[in-house]
């Protein structure tokens, strides 16, 4: 069966062209996994709070000592932690702003980074609890970011992204990216059309994983 979290990070509603991969992976992936369950997340129409001080000093406290409050302002973080718990895979749709991710974005980050859910501290340092899952990172970007591009010391976005998840234990993130998206219309629809043909080659290629 399986469970994929689609998450959809971009304010732009309309003409995201992020919105329009993500969409093309779900539709693929509902096609292989075809018992499986979605949950959708859109964090650019509905971005969560960054945490503020009482939140994070929440986090931080015991589960038996947690007040009432305590658990009113953890609500939400526990409900995102949950959603990507239950996921076999991930899938992201990713703009690149300012060379790296959305606002919304990093507030979900933030949100699901929690010490003893998605990761802990041992003898030997920090332990991710996510082990097994699977990260498809969808982007579109302005410029020209990978391929030795002069631009590419700039991105900022796939090292932090690969970096976080292997924080959390996941050290299988794959990205596609759809770039040149603010050179010209070609260029932009050339580009878009390479990253869904890469889509299609993960799953005609048997790289988006079964589970049990």
């Amino acid at each position: 069966m399986g469970t994929l979290l689609a998450i959809n990070t971009s304010p732009m509603t309309r003409t995201a062209v992020t919105r329009r991969l993500v969409e093309t992976f779900v539709s693929l992936w509902r096609d292989r996994f075809t018992a499986g369950r979605v949950i959708s997340r859109d964090l650019g129409v509905a971005p969560p709070p960054h945490p503020d001080e009482r939140m994070l000093t929440a986090f931080a406290r015991p589960e038996d000592v947690l007040t009432p409050e305590d658990r009113a302002l953890m609500a939400l973080s526990d409900e995102l932690v949950r959603e990507l718990v239950d996921a076999d895979h991930i899938v992201i749709g990713s703009p690149m702003y300012n060379f790296t991710v959305t606002s919304g974005f990093k507030a979900w980050i933030d949100m699901v980074g929690r010490a003893g859910r998605t990761f802990d501290y041992g003898p030997d340092g920090p332990r991710g609890l996510l082990a097994g899952r699977q990260v498809f990172v969808l982007t579109a970007r302005g410029g020209f970011y990978t391929n030795g591009s002069s631009e590419a010391p700039m991105d900022f976005q796939e090292s932090f992204l690969r970096g976080y998840f292997g924080f959390l234990g996941i050290d299988d993130v794959r990205f596609i990216h759809a770039e040149g998206q603010g050179i010209d219309p070609g260029t932009a629809q050339d580009n878009e059309a390479r990253a869904v043909r890469e889509l299609k080659a993960l799953f005609s290629g048997n790289e988006v994983r079964r589970v049990a």
